[in-house]
């Protein structure tokens, strides 16, 4: 699903919040044509009046010319309806519009009250939104997102030899035969033999990978869908849209495993703000997108069209629908109304239903037995660093993350937080977390900027660092603006910066890195490398074997032998007492250093001439007293 639906209110023709980027100038928004493309819309001059001795002059009603007005815009929408276009083909069209769009502002109010107008004026919106979601390139996302699947996954040719298409049909018939799939699909229909060919021959290695992604989420997700009264098969959309990734981004900018851009998540109730991102937690986005397919069957009645509508949006089928009252999906699927990603959307997503309801059926492996390890559920009512939770858990931060794919940063938002850990955790961590001191979990301000006052001066007020301030609000520079909102980091651990940026290690100059890939693991990359393990371990401070893609190791060179201490720096340059001395590794900070040796972080600095936000690099040496 890539676009917002234009009901209840439609779009503004002045452009879309869920553009990931500006387009050539000709296919930009209609309201930035307007005012560049002047010359662009060319315009011929009323004609001058003929006079007629016998009769009055023709005064065109204010109905006719609304109406007028709304067969040329009725044009263009099917000029930009009928097929899929090039820029080049998209650029003439656009420039009418925008055209059309100038006549309509200065028309009077009474013929912009047509009714048949304002219908055709939203129609052109829809148009001229489509056309800019066409040209939009792949958005920037986080380091370890993935294009969505569907860009490229239904651009794939989908023909059938006859011979093909009867082994198939007969695979599909015997495979149902042993399994229902809830659902009334097609099994005969060519293009969906074709994907459930296409899923195991060339396409196979992605498909077992998705099936693989998602047998820890499906139990849960089918289960939502049937609270939502929605079949549960349904929930193999995902490996359409996103297979089973929740970091999965289409050029669209739609993400998550259910691919909502952000209008339609937060009409579902998704949370999409500077903390988190719910379109990436796999049971909130599975239950707005139930939700959102019950609303689609409540208006069409009709799963495939629904289906359809959740990838091109609802204006275009209830267009459909409103010429074609009984019409369904696969009559609509013979004409040009739809594009050919729609056209092949609901055949991809019946072909991945057949295979994942059976998967042995067509050679893949089945799911295993206990597909999920149980988690609980923690409230959290202020914002905590995820380094204090993972260690009250005592678990990786990686796995806080794994489980809490929603949150952007080190910490949890600044309001109330569920956050999910292993079950079996539950007991130790809610002692462990009660005995955390409240100012040492992290707590944060929001402060509106008043007149006169800098990074510096809020840092002063409220005892933190201007540069975690300016880390924490993602700014590029310094300068700050009267009435602007900041988020201000309190506490202790406010004055390590690096909790309030995305999660990425410090990394000393000149250090080789690893960007670990996805399937890697520690016994790989250090026989690929020729690290030992546990070096890489110590190296980047890891006290488990869980990696994550994109995450990046430090290594030691071939060279050095292995539990070579890392080169004194400048912290602790005095002479230290015997057994006090920590090298620092990556992710280490004060607070952390001062819970793990029962000390203070006052009294760290004190020992090494440091201020509390001094920030740690790998191989520091630190005294600790």
């Amino acid at each position: 699903m890539e676009r917002a639906p234009l009901t209840p209110r439609p779009r503004s023709l002045t452009g879309s919040p869920q553009r990931s980027r500006s387009l050539p100038a000709a296919l930009g928004p209609l309201a930035l044509l307007l005012v560049l493309g002047g010359a662009c819309a060319v315009r011929t001059p009323p004609a001058a009046p003929v006079a007629q001795a016998d009769l009055l002059p023709q005064v065109p009603t204010e109905v006719s010319v609304g109406n007028a007005l709304a067969e040329r815009m009725e044009a263009l929408c099917e000029a930009a309806e009928a097929s899929d276009l090039s820029e080049e083909q998209a650029r003439p069209l656009v420039k009418e519009m925008a055209a059309l769009l100038d006549e309509y502002l200065e028309a009077p109010a009474a013929v912009q009250a047509n009714p048949r107008l304002q219908g055709a004026l939203v129609r052109m919106n829809d148009a001229a939104f489509q056309i800019e979601l066409d040209g939009n390139a792949a958005p920037e996302g986080p380091a370890d997102s993935e294009e969505s699947p569907k860009d490229t996954l239904l651009t794939e040719a989908t023909f059938l030899a006859p011979a093909d298409l009867g082994s198939t049909y007969a695979q599909v018939e015997a495979a149902l035969r042993q399994v229902s799939v809830g659902l009334d699909i097609p099994a005969n229909d060519p293009t969906v033999l074709a994907y459930v060919n296409l899923y195991q021959g060339k396409l196979r290695t992605w498909f077992s990978r998705a099936l693989a992604r998602g047998y820890p989420v499906v139990p849960r997700m089918q289960q939502i869908f049937r609270d939502e009264g929605v079949p549960p098969a349904l929930v193999y959309l995902a490996i359409v849209e996103s297979a089973f990734n929740p970091g999965a981004v289409s050029r669209a900018k739609a993400v998550g495993m259910w691919q909502f851009i952000a209008g339609t998540g937060k009409r579902y109730g998704l949370q999409i703000d500077f903390w988190e991102d719910q379109r990436r937690d796999p049971e909130l986005s599975a239950r707005a997108s139930a939700r959102y397919l019950k609303d689609l069957y409540a208006m069409f009645g009709d799963w495939p069209l629904a289906l359809a509508s959740y990838n091109c949006g609802e204006a275009r089928i209830l267009r459909y629908k409103a010429k074609n009252p009984t019409g369904d999906f696969w009559t609509l699927r013979k004409t040009r109304t739809l594009r050919r990603e729609t056209r092949e959307y609901v055949p991809a997503i019946f072909a991945a239903i057949l295979i994942a309801s059976n998967p042995s059926a067509y050679g893949f492996e089945a799911p295993p037995a206990d597909p999920a390890e149980p988690t609980a559920s923690v409230i959290l009512t202020e914002a905590t660093d995820l380094r204090v939770l993972a260690r009250c858990a005592q678990i990786p931060v990686e796995q806080i993350q794994a489980l809490n794919p929603s949150l952007k940063r080190l910490v949890t938002p600044p309001r109330e937080y569920t956050l999910k850990i292993p079950a079996h955790a539950y007991a130790s961590f809610q002692e462990a977390f009660a005995a955390v001191p409240p100012e040492e979990r992290l707590a944060v301000a929001m402060h509106t900027v008043a007149k006169g006052e800098t990074l510096a001066s809020l840092a002063r007020r409220y005892k933190t660092s201007a540069e975690a301030i300016r880390l924490a609000n993602l700014m590029k520079g310094r300068r700050i603006s009267p009435g602007q909102t900041l988020v201000v980091p309190l506490g202790v651990p406010a004055s390590d910066p690096s909790l309030y940026v995305e999660s990425r290690p410090s990394v000393p100059k000149g250090a080789k890195v690893y960007k670990v890939r996805k399937g890697d693991t520690l016994a790989g990359i250090s026989r690929q490398t020729g690290v030992p393990v546990s070096r890489l371990k110590e190296l980047n401070g890891l006290e488990s074997d869980a990696l994550r893609a994109g995450q990046r190791l430090v290594l030691a060179e071939k060279s050095e032998p292995e539990g070579l201490a890392p080169k004194p720096s400048a912290i602790g340059a005095q002479k230290a007492p015997a057994g006090r001395v920590h090298h620092v590794r990556s992710g280490d900070t004060l607070w952390d250093l001062a819970r793990k040796y029962g000390t203070t972080v006052d009294r760290i600095c004190r020992a090494n001439r440091i201020s509390p936000g001094k920030r740690l690099h790998l191989g520091d040496t630190l005294v600790i007293p």
